[in-house]
C-alpha cells in the first residue's frame, strides 16, 4: 500500500458508511473503497443497543476487508447528535512589551500565553469534554485584526470557538467500535468537517452554511473567513417524513421507494397525478396523490428548515451576512429541496452539493450518492492530521494434507483374461507351471506333488520348504539303494 492510509467510519441512524483511502503525494485523497450497511440501535446519533449496532459495523467491516485484504484496526469516527455543541469563549492578556522599549508590540509569546489560558478552561459540567478548540478573532484594544503578531496594542483578546460533547454518548460509540476491533484515532464532529469535500475555496472565505440533511440528524455548519464559526446537530432527519407518511395508512414497506421516486419538497411544484400500489391485503390496492405526498413532505422539511434558520441566527454573524446554503446528505437528493429552503431561509444562492474536492479523479467510481459526503470528507480531515493503522492479510498457504486416493468412476466389468503373473524368484525345483489368475477358483496343475515331496497345505511358501527337504531325503534314499560292490553310483 502506497502512501498514507485513512479510513473514515460514519455510524448514522439509518446506516453505517466505511471509507479507505490513501493519500497521494499531492494531498489528494484515492478511494480505495467504501460500504455501506443499514444499521439498527442508532438514534438521532445516541447508541441505543450496541449489539444490533455493532452488527452493522462488523458487517460493514469485513466487507471492505474482504474487498481490499486489509485489517482495520483504527479509524476516524465521526459524531453527530444533540449531546454536541459549540461555545464562543473571550479571554485576553496584556501585552508583555517583550522590547522593553514602549512600542507594546506584540509578539508570539503574548499568543502563546493567550493560548494557554484558552486551554485551562473549566467546563461548568463534568459530564463534557473539550473535543476541538479554534481561535475565531483576534482584538487589539477592541479593534478585530487578521495577523496579532507585529501589531502594536496594550491588551490582546481573542475568541474561541470550543466544540464540546457528552462524555458518556462518546464512550457508547467508542466501546462499539472497540468490540468490533477498531480503535479511535480522533472523534469528529461530522459538522466541523462537512464543507471539507463539498464547498470551494471561495464558498467558505465568503461564508457559506453548511446543511447535512441525516436521516436522523441534520447538521448545521456556519463558515466564515475560512472557519467554522458555528456548527449545531439538529436531532431530526429525513427519516421523520417516513413516519409522517406511515400516518396515513401507506404501507411501511413503500415509503421509502415513494418518497424517493415520487416526493417533491414542494406541493405546488408538484403534479396532480395519482400513485397506484398494492394494498397489504392481497388483491386490493391503495392510491395516493403526488400532491398530496409532496405536501406531507414539506410540512417536515419545512420544520427542519425554521430550525436551521434559528441556527444560523445563533451563530452571530451579523444581519447582513448572506451566505451560499449548501446542501448534501441523502436529503439533498429530494425533488425541489433546493427551491425550498431558497424561499424559507430567503437565501439568494442555495445549491445541492456532491462530495468532489479533494480527491482524485476516480473517486466517481466509489462515491455515487451524498449520503457518503460525511465519510467523504472524514477521509479528507485525515489526509491533514494523519494515518491510520491498517494491517495487510497475508495469504498462508494451507498445510498441504495426504493425497486422498482418486475417486474412479465406476467402470463396467469386462471379462479379464489370463495375463502372466509377475515372476518371483523361487527354487529351481522341477517345472511347476505358473498359476493363471482367473474369476473363478484357480485351476491346480495335474501334477503329482508327492514326486517332489510337497504336502497340501494351503500355505504356499511352507508348501515350497517342505518340498525341498523332500526332494533331497527322496535322493538320499536313492543313492543309499544305488551302490554296487563296485561303488559306482547311478542316479
Amino acid at each position: 500500500m502506497k502512501g498514507k492510509q485513512i479510513v473514515a467510519i460514519d455510524v448514522g441512524s439509518t446506516n453505517v458508511v466505511i471509507a479507505v483511502g490513501s493519500v497521494e503525494d499531492d494531498e489528494r485523497v484515492e478511494i480505495r473503497s467504501i460500504v455501506s450497511e443499514p444499521i439498527e440501535g442508532i438514534n438521532a446519533g445516541h447508541v441505543e443497543n450496541a449489539e444490533t449496532a455493532g452488527r452493522a459495523i462488523k458487517a460493514a467491516k469485513e466487507r471492505i476487508e474482504t474487498e481490499l485484504g486489509i485489517s482495520i484496526t483504527e479509524a476516524y469516527a465521526g459524531l453527530a447528535g444533540d449531546f454536541i455543541r459549540c461555545v464562543p469563549v473571550t479571554d485576553h492578556v496584556y501585552v508583555q512589551d517583550e522590547l522593553r522599549n514602549g512600542s507594546n508590540q506584540i509578539t508570539q509569546r503574548d499568543l502563546d500565553d493567550l493560548d494557554r489560558r484558552m486551554r485551562s478552561v473549566k467546563l461548568p459540567d463534568d459530564r463534557e469534554e473539550i473535543i476541538t478548540m479554534e481561535p475565531l478573532r483576534y482584538t487589539i484594544d477592541e479593534k478585530e485584526v487578521e495577523v496579532p503578531v507585529g501589531a502594536y496594542g496594550h491588551v490582546l483578546a481573542a475568541t474561541y470557538n470550543f466544540v464540546l460533547c457528552d462524555r458518556s454518548m462518546r464512550d457508547r460509540l467508542r466501546q462499539c467500535l472497540q468490540r468490533q476491533g477498531i480503535s479511535v484515532k480522533e472523534f469528529v464532529p461530522n459538522a466541523l468537517a462537512s464543507h471539507l469535500s463539498v464547498a470551494t475555496t471561495e464558498d467558505v472565505e465568503e461564508g457559506c452554511v453548511v446543511i447535512d440533511l441525516g436521516g436522523g440528524v441534520t447538521d448545521v455548519t456556519v463558515m466564515m473567513s475560512g472557519k467554522v464559526r458555528y456548527m449545531a446537530s439538529i436531532p431530526v432527519g429525513t427519516d421523520a417524513i417516513n413516519g409522517d407518511i406511515r400516518a396515513y395508512g401507506i404501507p411501511a414497506n413503500y415509503i421509502e421507494s415513494l418518497k424517493r421516486q415520487y416526493g417533491s419538497a414542494m406541493q405546488e411544484l408538484a403534479t396532480d397525478d395519482k400513485i397506484v400500489f398494492q394494498s397489504a391485503r392481497r388483491g386490493t390496492t391503495k392510491s395516493i396523490l403526488r400532491r398530496n405526498l409532496a405536501s406531507i413532505i414539506e410540512a417536515r422539511m419545512c420544520e427542519i428548515a425554521e430550525w436551521v434558520r434559528r441556527e444560523i441566527k445563533n451563530a452571530g454573524c451579523g444581519k447582513d451576512f448572506q451566505p451560499v446554503v449548501l446542501l448534501t446528505g441523502g436529503g439533498a437528493e429530494m425533488q425541489h429541496i433546493e427551491e425550498l429552503f431558497a424561499r424559507e431561509l430567503k437565501a439568494i444562492e442555495v445549491r445541492a452539493v456532491y462530495p468532489e474536492y479533494g480527491f482524485t479523479e476516480t473517486m466517481s467510481e466509489h462515491i455515487s450518492t451524498s449520503a457518503y459526503a460525511t465519510a467523504a470528507s472524514l477521509l479528507v480531515y485525515g489526509a491533514k492530521r494523519g494515518s491510520c493503522n491498517i494491517a495487510v492479510r497475508v495469504q498462508r498457504e494451507e498445510p498441504r494434507q495426504a493425497e486422498q486416493p482418486r475417486q474412479m468412476e465406476p467402470r463396467r466389468e469386462e471379462p479379464r483374461q489370463a495375463v502372466e503373473p509377475e515372476e518371483r524368484p523361487r527354487p529351481n525345483i522341477g517345472s511347476v507351471p505358473p498359476r493363471q489368475a482367473e474369476p473363478e477358483e484357480a485351476a491346480v496343475p495335474d501334477v503329482d506333488d508327492t514326486e517332489f515331496g510337497f504336502e497340501e497345505e494351503d500355505d504356499q511358501p511352507k508348501r515350497k520348504g517342505r518340498g525341498i527337504m523332500g526332494r533331497m531325503k527322496s535322493l538320499m534314499e536313492k543313492m543309499s539303494n544305488s551302490f554296487t560292490d563296485s561303488d559306482e553310483l547311478e542316479l
